[in-house]
């Protein structure tokens, strides 16, 4: 995974040399989203767990050529991920147990994303990267009991505290600098190794030291901070007719409208 972060700061160092790019201002971006996850390898199957999703980000640009745009984004994240299985059968043990095959298990992360993302007329961004998750909340139910609920509780089947992450993510604009985003998560390695046991104690042949892996779908609302439009206003207000006055005047309008933002969050800056 280190390596993998190296060719990422290698690939921005390449493209920001090219003599094309320009100085930009930095953006900031703030987002809040839900996660559908599940993880792999535990029997429970489906996106049937939701999540929050939240966090605040940076954008540098480093190429731009046209209306082609790649930025280097970097965010720190809240991410709650986990499984959920709903009963599917009900046995009473000899010792009096009651197994009812839910499981549950509700796991909090805090992580670092680092994306590249490549944009058409910064309407609409696909990117890739990678992230670092640190494990800092755990709940895990078994048949309708909680079994573990720290992240060092005994047993070789622990969870393991990093989450190495691969993620795709595909992005566009839904009004001025309000953005909607839907992103895939996956683990690069495992999160934790477990064997199974069949209902009646005895190890399940066919589930055993079995890795687990998280899998997140992201839907996510994005605000972006400190955007200047100006340079697409005109592409974006082309029009084609017979009365090219009234496209004009149209353009003009979200020009003014444009100029009186900057200038209001130019005298706010300066008090």
């Amino acid at each position: 995974m280190k390596k993998i972060f190296t060719i990422l700061i290698m690939c921005v160092f390449l493209l920001t040399i090219n003599n094309e790019v320009k100085a930009q201002l930095i953006k900031g971006e703030a987002f809040l989203g839900l996660n559908l996850t599940q993880i792999d390898g535990d029997k429970a199957y489906g996106y049937k767990h939701p999540g929050i999703h939240g966090g605040l980000g940076a954008i540098v640009p480093i190429y731009k050529k046209d209306y082609f745009d790649i930025d280097l984004s970097l965010e720190v994240v809240f991410n709650h991920k986990g499984a959920h299985q709903g009963r599917i059968y009900a046995d009473t043990l000899s010792d009096g147990n009651i197994i009812t095959g839910e499981y549950d298990v509700h796991m909090n992360y805090l992580e670092i994303p680092l994306m590249i993302y490549f944009s058409d007329r910064q309407i609409y961004s696909f990117g890739v990267g990678a992230s670092y998750g640190r494990l800092v909340g755990l709940r895990e139910y078994e048949h309708g009991k909680l079994t573990g609920v720290d992240l060092n509780y005994q047993g070789e089947d622990r969870y393991k505290l990093s989450d190495w992450c691969i993620l795709a993510d595909l992005k566009f604009r839904l009004h001025e600098r309000l953005k909607f985003g839907v992103r895939y998560q996956y683990s690069l390695a495992e999160i934790r190794n477990r064997s199974f046991e069949l209902v009646n104690g005895q190890p399940d042949p066919e589930w055993q030291n079995v890795s687990q892996y998280n899998n997140v779908i992201t839907a996510r609302l994005i605000y972006v901070f400190n955007e200047d439009r100006s340079q697409y206003i005109y592409d974006e207000y082309h029009f084609t007719g017979d009365n090219p006055k009234i496209h004009q005047k149209a353009i003009d309008k979200q020009l003014k409208k444009l100029k009186k933002k900057q200038a209001k969050a130019a005298k706010k800056a300066g008090k």
